[in-house]
């Protein structure tokens, strides 16, 4: 319908000047009859005439109805649809009566005999369509399966996930196409997972090509997902950006990036994650009733996790989360109701909140995919306080650095800790009676140089951006006397 007012923009100009053809001239009956003349020997002189006013019939009323209906889509649906100048549209509830009980159609058929020309005849045939779908789409007893036909789906579908979920900007934009030709499809900031104080952010990175439900993701794409997180953190070392900055906090568009610690040469994690659409399977009539079409009972939660990528991780070494080459991967199958409704919303608050929620979600998810799979301690030197920690604890980390690397990471925020993350299946089977022997030589090191050593999770230390301190009541619950695991660790609220 929105394609027909350019391919005939001549049609309603040309309908508009027959009404008008023959403005200007006299109507000699109506001015015999309505006006009186003055005579001057045998002449009557009319002083005032009676002729056509010059103006357009605004009133042909199949081209109202067309761009009431125009009007009708663009309130309800959010969609921008061509309007007139010339006709004005029906109020929006005299023409919601049209769409009830097929009335619209009555008003079609009695005036179908003024139509003979091919675009007009089509433009009935469209308005037509249109009152049909409409007497189905306002009668509540009617159960109508709709359905949305597009060539190239998966492009639909990222084009509206990305710009309900990415940083829009051009620097962004530029940014997601990758100097060895590959294109990302999501890209935005967000807080940093591991310990993140509010000011350091890392880049999220997301792929929504479309997949089927039944079908893994593996293979090409995952091998993808792990190039584009790759390629991210080389543009981010570039010249470009980074030049003699020991921390690693770069500029331009990678501003609040902070990938690297410069004391241990840690990298903060990198979130990767895929998203496949879903439409909720028909089981009752009542799910007509609910927006995002949910069976009866069923989760109303948009986004529901996917299959397990923990087998699928990216990684160069055993067991060194802070790794560069380390990377994690989630799998997350949205309802593409939700999406569709979020993303032809006139509202801009309801895209506000999906971008708010969804990236909360996802950050989430990736911190219990850490605090499911990784133990994470709080390594202290003795005498912390004193003037001279930073070098001791910079030396500390110099000479114990084989064992360490990958494996400890210092947050922005906390100066005087070192974070330490070992893989729970390592430290199991080690405590067990199985040694790990990476996990056993630092368990050595920190029993060695008397550390003081807290079990912390990953996301509570400065959660919401509330920063609280090390010494807290909580944190000394968690205290452990080697690198063990407490029985029962105790969560901050």
């Amino acid at each position: 319908m929105r394609g027909e007012r350019p391919k005939n923009q001549n049609l309603f100009v040309f309908v508009a000047k027959n009404k008008h053809s023959g403005n200007n001239r006299i109507n000699w009956q109506r001015t015999i009859a309505k006006k009186t003349p003055f005579i001057q020997g045998d002449s009557p002189i009319y002083m005032e005439l009676v002729n056509k006013k010059k103006v357009f019939d605004l009133d042909d009323r199949l081209l109202v109805l067309y761009f009431s209906a125009m009007k009708f889509i663009q309130d309800e649906f959010g969609f921008e649809m061509p309007q007139s100048e010339f006709y004005v549209p029906l109020k929006r509830q005299e023409f919601a009566r049209l769409l009830e009980c097929e009335r619209g159609l009555r008003e079609l058929r009695r005036i179908k005999y003024k139509y003979f020309e091919d675009r007009l005849l089509k433009l009935y045939n469209i308005m037509e369509a249109f009152f049909r779908w409409g007497a189905r789409y306002t009668n509540k007893n009617v159960k109508a399966k709709e359905y949305l036909i597009a060539n190239s789906f998966n492009n639909v579908f990222e084009a509206m996930i990305d710009s309900l979920i990415s940083d829009q900007d051009k620097e962004v934009a530029k940014l997601k196409k990758n100097e060895d030709g590959k294109i990302i499809d999501h890209l935005y900031k967000e807080k940093s997972l591991i310990f993140a104080d509010g000011n350091e952010s890392i880049w999220h990175i997301g792929d929504s090509k479309y997949y089927k439900e039944e079908n893994e993701v593996l293979g090409q794409s995952v091998a993808k997902q792990y190039t584009y997180a790759k390629n991210i953190v080389q543009d981010f070392f570039s010249p470009d950006f980074v030049d003699g900055n020991d921390e690693c906090y770069s500029s331009g568009v990678h501003q609040g990036v902070r990938y690297r610690d410069s004391v241990t040469e840690g990298y903060s994690v990198t979130p990767n994650f895929f998203i496949r659409g879903f439409v909720p399977e028909y089981k009752d009539d009542g799910q007509y009733d609910d927006p995002y079409f949910s069976k009866k009972g069923e989760s109303k939660d948009p986004i529901k996790p996917g299959e397990d990528m923990w087998g699928k991780r990216n990684r160069h070494f055993r067991n060194r989360l802070f790794d560069r080459d380390t990377l994690l991967l989630k799998v997350y199958n949205i309802n593409f109701l939700y999406v569709l409704k979020t993303y032809t919303s006139r509202h801009s608050s309801l895209c506000d909140d999906f971008k708010k929620k969804t990236r909360k979600r996802f950050r989430d998810d990736f911190l219990e995919l850490l605090g499911d799979n990784y133990y994470f301690w709080a390594v202290y030197l003795p005498d912390w306080q004193k003037p001279d920690y930073a070098e001791r604890l910079q030396d500390f980390v110099d000479r114990h650095f084989h064992a360490l690397v990958g494996r400890v990471f210092q947050p922005a925020g906390t100066p005087h800790c070192l974070i330490l993350a070992l893989e729970q299946s390592a430290v199991n089977a080690s405590l067990e009676g199985a040694l790990d022997k990476d996990y056993e030589k630092i368990r050595q090191i920190v029993k060695d140089e008397k550390c003081e050593i807290f079990q912390v999770w990953p996301h509570e230390i400065w959660d919401n951006g509330n920063s609280r301190k090390w010494d807290d009541e909580s944190l000394q619950q968690n205290k452990v006397t080697e690198l063990g695991v407490v029985d029962a660790l105790v969560k901050f609220s």
